[in-house]
């Protein structure tokens, strides 16, 4: 049986499910009461019919006519205790109701026993049970209670497994449009600032402005068609990154002194997208941007096994008397997203540290990877610069 079919024999409100399941539980009830009295020492009769099958039989016989009060019995309180009152925290009705139920349960009980199973017990010349009423009702109870207890247990198994997928489902559904809303931030944000750079470009006339929109598109395309996942290859995250590299390349020229150290294997890891690019739109904008002398940014990537290693540091001007360096380290919005998104990607599985500095702001992330699947086969290529990683990820893409 596969576990679809598991699944909705249980669960499923369908009505081949709810019979066939229902059909198996009164099933092994019968089987269950026909088992455990069948097997006790059977009854000395005057004219010897007694066999160790004759009373698997009786005892068979016996459970299937204690049927129709056990089934009431577990009904009431599935249908009608559990939901109408357990469950709506009319705890004391509950236990009157349920008092009442097992009463009544008993009382049919012992009209069975009377009008059934006393003439069938006479019938076959065996013994008949006591007909005090005391001890009949008593009999009722300990067989009804068993059985409405087991399927009212399971009734209420049942229904804690169902709230507790719902609340899980709740939890998922939340946590992906969180996730979503923090990437829709991103996205404005990062072209919101890249724009900028392009009109920066169109004021002074540059002839680099063509080469910054084409660069802009390929971005673009990678937002809008590739991070609509939850991964990405980490090949494909450092080409973004690369190339957000170039167009501010492009528009800071010399005065920008660039350093990037990329080394370590990427090949078959894997990253959520859009996770490293906030740190280095950052350090531009709030670094190199306001720097008024050379601006200088520092970029140090290792991959060891499944451990990325972050480090970013940028100089920053000396901040005014009226600023305090908490409100400097305050960088918009782009970095608050990106630690929700550590939060809820990577609970527990990253390190990130920030410092601010006289003139330096450095962040520091150690992130733990995802594999995309099993061990490469190739050796694992190290980048030591831009040139031999540009040239790798358009191999691998």
């Amino acid at each position: 049986m596969s576990t679809t079919t598991r699944y909705n024999l249980i669960f499923s409100n369908e009505r081949r499910y709810r019979l066939s399941r229902h059909v198996l539980f009164w099933s092994a009830c019968v089987i269950f009461f026909t088992l455990i009295y069948g097997s006790r020492p059977g009854p000395t009769t005057e004219n010897g019919t007694y066999t160790i099958v004759n009373n698997y039989l009786v005892s068979f016989a016996e459970a299937i006519f204690f049927l129709p009060a056990h089934m009431l019995l577990s009904y009431i309180i599935m249908y009608g205790l559990i939901p109408h009152f357990l469950f709506k925290e009319k705890y004391a009705d509950f236990l009157l109701l349920l008092i009442a139920s097992l009463l009544l349960e008993a009382l049919a009980s012992n009209i069975l026993t009377v009008l059934v199973i006393v003439p069938f017990r006479e019938y076959l010349g065996w013994p008949v049970p006591s007909s005090q009423f005391y001890y009949a009702m008593l009999a009722g109870l300990r067989g009804g209670s068993t059985v409405a207890g087991f399927a009212g247990f399971i009734k209420l198994s049942k229904c804690w497994y169902q709230k507790n997928e719902r609340a899980q489902e709740l939890e998922r559904e939340k946590l992906k449009a969180e996730l979503q809303l923090l990437k829709a931030q991103i996205h404005p944000h990062f072209l919101f600032n890249t724009l900028n750079n392009l009109y920066s470009l169109a004021l002074t006339q540059s002839g680099q402005a063509p080469e910054v929109v084409l660069k802009l598109a390929g971005l673009l395309r990678y937002m809008l068609y590739e991070c609509n996942v939850t991964q990405v290859p980490l090949v494909k995250e450092i080409k973004l990154i690369q190339d957000y590299i170039q167009l501010e390349e492009l528009r800071y020229g010399d005065r920008l002194d660039l350093s990037v150290n990329i080394t370590g294997c990427l090949e078959g890891k894997i990253i959520a997208p859009l996770m490293l690019l906030p740190f280095l739109e950052n350090s531009f904008k709030h670094g190199a941007s306001e720097e008024l002398d050379q601006a200088w940014i520092s970029l140090d990537l290792t991959i060891q096994g499944n451990k990325l290693k972050f480090k970013l540091i940028n100089a920053v001007p000396p901040s005014p008397l009226f600023i305090s360096p908490p409100e400097m380290a305050a960088h918009g919005i782009g970095l608050e997203n990106v630690k929700k998104r550590l939060e809820l990607i990577y609970p527990g599985r990253y390190e990130l540290k920030t410092m601010l500095e006289d003139e330096t702001y450095l962040v520091s992330l150690t992130l733990e990877l995802d594999n995309l699947a099993g061990p490469t086969d190739n050796p694992a290529p190290i980048f030591k610069n831009l040139t031999q990683l540009e040239t790798a990820t358009e191999i691998t893409a």
